[in-house]
């Protein structure tokens, strides 16, 4: 089961997916936050904090459209993490790929201290 909270500050979106990133799941993942990269919404942060598990298709779909929010001048970074969670990120290389924070006003910081 996933549920995806969205909301908006700051000109920053705030993905809360609360549960599980599965290949059952993946889909309401991956058509919320191309919902809101198609109404130009880029600077993103996927808050982890309620997110018990990511499978390789919810990874798949980070990957698939980061390259593509880049290009339109904005980023996906991740915050909030259980050790769980982040050791998935970790083994798959996404450490490397992605910024990692602990905590929402760190990753927060990004944006609007890139808007100073």
């Amino acid at each position: 089961m996933l549920e995806v909270k969205t909301e908006i500050s700051q000109g920053v979106v705030f993905l809360r997916p609360r549960g599980r990133i599965d290949p059952l799941t993946v889909d309401d993942f991956e058509r919320e936050l191309e919902r809101n990269i198609k109404e130009g919404r880029v600077k993103i942060i996927l808050d982890c904090s309620e997110l018990e598990y990511i499978s390789s298709a919810g990874l798949g779909v980070l990957i698939g459209h980061i390259e593509e929010i880049r290009e339109k001048g904005g980023d996906l970074v991740i915050c909030c993490t259980t050790s769980r969670v982040y050791q998935i990120f970790d083994l798959l290389g996404f450490t490397r790929i992605y910024r990692f924070f602990p905590d929402i006003g760190a990753a927060l910081r990004v944006f609007v201290d890139e808007q100073s």
